[in-house]
């Protein structure tokens, strides 16, 4: 199951995403991607600051009237690296068939299975299984379970959810197995204030402690996220800031003790769409610019 989705590339609320993502079964993959209208197809061409005449195809997303994304092609170096397709029953995913093309290409099949609070799925290359997974939902369709299965490497993790009375995610604990037995372990809690998420704090067993770090959310007047920063053993590690413009994500910059490595700024369509976003990464020699345009289709 590989569905690449961007979210960070189209994203116009950072925080909210973090108590939301449990809950967009209902979503179509247009919302999930924060695009407005009725988008037909997407097409992301990237272009590097040293060679502005060209234009390099990176991804094509193509979505059905419902706002469900049926293909998605992957290209690499100008040809064509993977195409995988996207098929519906009553608006709910059937099945999904990714190709990897080239001498040492091989297509994956997943099938998936709903029951009435369960979602079952099976991953299948030429015909072997590799993977699978069952997701068990509430009535109020919020996760409150997960298992994913690696059948290839023998290993499996399970996570489970917890909600407060406003539906809003509270605990989530992760559990991964390998052949051996148990080796990794991660919890999250989340802190929110009036509806908002102000605290998320990790512990796991990677650290080997109770502390681990956590990360604190910062809102605008109109609850736009605008500062994000990450805390171990209550030092500040890193940050990340935002800025608005007529309620769209417009500036997002990332710093590390202190001292700014990426930036990202946006630019929107008249449907309020991103059509372009340059990314900044300082290196200790240059400064890398990479910009990517997004060219999008839309149903008449």
């Amino acid at each position: 199951m590989k569905r690449l989705f961007l979210y960070i590339f189209f994203a116009t609320s950072i925080c909210n995403a973090q108590q939301t993502k449990m809950r967009e079964n209902n979503k179509t993959d247009l919302e999930k991607l924060n695009l407005t209208g009725k988008v037909k197809s997407v097409k992301e061409f990237t272009q590097i600051s040293t060679n502005k005449d060209s234009l390099i195809l990176d991804t094509e997303k193509e979505f059905n009237v419902n706002g469900f994304l049926i293909k998605e092609t992957v290209y690499s170096y100008g040809n064509i690296h993977s195409v995988t397709e996207y098929n519906y029953i009553n608006d709910k995913l059937n099945t999904e068939t990714e190709k990897i093309i080239g001498p040492n290409g091989y297509t994956t099949f997943t099938n998936y299975f709903y029951k009435e609070n369960e979602i079952e799925s099976k991953s299948f290359e030429d015909d072997e299984l590799v993977e699978s997974s069952i997701v068990k939902i509430d009535k109020n369709n919020n996760v409150v379970y997960s298992k994913n299965n690696n059948n290839l490497f023998g290993t499996f993790c399970e996570k489970n959810f917890v909600y407060n009375q406003n539906n809003q995610l509270t605990t989530m604990t992760e559990s991964c197995y390998n052949e051996d037995g148990k080796n990794y372990g991660n919890t999250i809690t989340y802190t929110y204030v009036d509806g908002l998420l102000q605290k998320m704090k990790h512990s796991n067993t990677i650290t080997n402690d109770e502390v681990g770090f956590e990360e604190r959310y910062a809102y605008d007047s109109s609850n736009n996220c605008i500062e994000i920063k990450v805390y171990i053993k209550n030092v500040l590690e890193s940050r990340q800031s935002m800025t608005y413009k007529n309620a769209l994500l417009e500036e997002h910059h990332f710093s590390e003790k202190g001292k700014e490595i990426k930036s990202i700024i946006y630019k929107y369509n008249s449907k309020k769409n991103v059509n372009m976003k340059t990314i900044n990464e300082v290196g200790s020699v240059a400064t890398i610019t990479t910009v990517y345009i997004y060219e999008m289709e839309y149903y008449k």
